[in-house]
């Protein structure tokens, strides 16, 4: 579901999606949730708006593959996107007092891969930006790895999917 402008409605469009680069994962979307941050970012009230671009950032899936260097994830895997996620190595993933990764915080503006400063998501070449780095509204999505929380396979999607915010 892409939205071509802020307010208008969101347009179900077929994207393709690039294979996941290095320190990414390419996730099948199997259920998604509507959150408000979601309506409000679409809506572009109080900011500068990016569009177009995919939104969504709570939801459940599965790995359907994965760039180099990733080692903690394989193919099968059942994971949720986060959208504040821990690079492992800068001095706040390290600390025991914060989450609030240098590398992986929150950033509403981005639209595009860390690595790279592109997108994964094309429509006849033009890129589509990524929102909160997930854009879960999407049947395939590529996230950075630390942005991907592995979980148990028993553990239902459907009902789960709703944790990743």
């Amino acid at each position: 579901a892409v939205a071509w402008e802020a307010g208008k409605p969101l347009s179900m469009e077929e994207v393709e999606v690039a294979p996941p680069q290095a320190m990414e994962v390419r996730d099948k979307i199997l259920y998604t949730a509507l959150y408000h941050t979601d309506v409000y970012f679409w809506e572009a009230n109080g900011q500068t708006p990016v569009f177009p671009r995919i939104l969504g950032h709570e939801a459940g899936g599965i790995v359907e593959s994965v760039g180099e260097g990733v080692t903690e994830l394989v193919p099968g895997d059942h994971v949720l996107p986060v959208f504040t996620g821990e690079c492992k190595e800068c001095a706040h993933c390290m600390s025991e007092e914060s989450n609030l990764c240098d590398l992986l915080r929150i950033n509403v503006d981005r639209g595009v891969m860390i690595d790279d400063g592109q997108s994964r998501f094309t429509i006849d070449g033009k890129p589509i930006f990524h929102f909160l780095g997930t854009s879960t509204f999407s049947e395939y999505t590529v996230i950075h790895v630390g942005c991907v929380a592995k979980i148990d396979p028993e553990a239902p999607l459907d009902k789960v999917c709703l944790l990743s915010c």
